[in-house]
């Protein structure tokens, strides 16, 4: 038991392939960690809790496969390795979309309080959000560990050995539902169509609070929630990563057993579209570039007879600050 499945050697793996994959994978964990870091020890750049955990998981999209990474090619890599890589793999498919259905369910519930004046979420139901997606991670990492060295014959390369994975058994014993691939892409595409609902929900309540505002307003204090390019990174976000993350999901389904290196080189999408809607902001760049804060980049507030308790900061793809709240 000491490597994986025998693999098909009718597809001699192409390195150039292999390595545009590799290098897109290393350069998107790269700039997604720089992302991350900025945010986290800048004091000028503000996002929340589940902004973190949601690049945090793209993060981890990209690490995972690297794995194999010096075994991609050659002989077949130890089974350890490949069941490893397998378990982050089908891990990762549901910890991404359940960090983004988390960071999209707090910008939910933080303009409901918005618009019904009422107090910020919780630091529990904060936490609460935090830690769902790492549960849901580490309860597939490890159940698909288990599965996969127990049963090596199903774990191999992919046929353009890019990545390990588990092919379907050949017999039918086995049900459909306990499957990992099935199992992950269930919960993916679960996930995305809930971030689809609170999305289309989170974009009703935005335009009814600003055709609200347009009419009432009557000082020279404005409130700007949610620019329209603010609306259409969102918007583009919720499109690109749910889309591609339900596609995804569903090809998963059937076995793909030719070698087919632009459908893998596809899975770097991810870390692209999150890369250029969330790694582009002005206050991410003027720290890169040690330039000055924008004189316009205050925090923004209502009128103080209308006041209620929440303070918004210029709602940014991802950054909402309530008062107290640093990120």
């Amino acid at each position: 038991m000491d490597d994986v499945s025998s693999e098909t050697d009718g597809f001699p793996a192409s390195l150039f392939y292999v390595t545009l994959f590799n290098i897109l994978q290393g350069l998107f964990f790269s700039l997604l960690l720089l992302v991350f870091l900025t945010a986290q020890f800048s004091s000028t750049v503000k996002r929340t809790r589940t902004w973190f955990m949601f690049i945090g998981s793209i993060v981890e999209w990209c690490a995972a496969y690297l794995i194999l990474f010096g075994h991609q090619t050659g002989d077949r890599p130890p089974v350890g390795l490949c069941a490893f890589q397998a378990a982050v793999i089908y891990s990762t498919t549901t910890f991404a979309p359940s960090a983004a259905l988390a960071f999209e369910l707090e910008l939910f519930i933080n303009l409901k309080a918005l618009v019904n004046q009422t107090g910020r979420l919780s630091g529990k139901g904060t936490w609460g959000l935090v830690l769902f997606p790492p549960l849901v991670y580490f309860i597939m990492l490890i159940w698909v560990v288990t599965v996969g060295v127990s049963r090596p014959n199903q774990l191999e390369r992919d046929g353009a050995h890019m990545f390990c994975h588990m092919r379907s058994p050949t017999s039918s014993e086995e049900p459909t539902l306990a499957r990992p691939p099935v199992v992950s892409a269930v919960v993916a595409m679960l996930a995305g169509f809930l971030i689809v609902i609170f999305s289309v929900w989170n974009n009703v309540i935005i335009i009814q609070y600003k055709k609200k505002m347009g009419v009432s307003q009557s000082t020279s204090t404005s409130i700007s929630l949610l620019s329209t390019s603010d609306l259409i990174r969102r918007n583009s976000f919720v499109i690109a990563l749910t889309v591609l993350g339900i596609v995804m999901a569903i090809t998963s389904f059937s076995r793909l057993s030719d070698a087919n290196p632009a459908w893998n080189l596809a899975l770097t999408g991810v870390p692209i579209a999150t890369f250029f809607l969330f790694g582009t902001h002005m206050d991410l760049i003027r720290v890169w570039f040690c330039l000055s804060a924008s004189p316009n980049q205050t925090t923004a507030r209502l009128a103080p007879r209308e006041q209620p308790a929440i303070r918004l900061v210029r709602i940014r793809t991802g950054s909402i600050l309530t008062a107290g709240q640093s990120h």
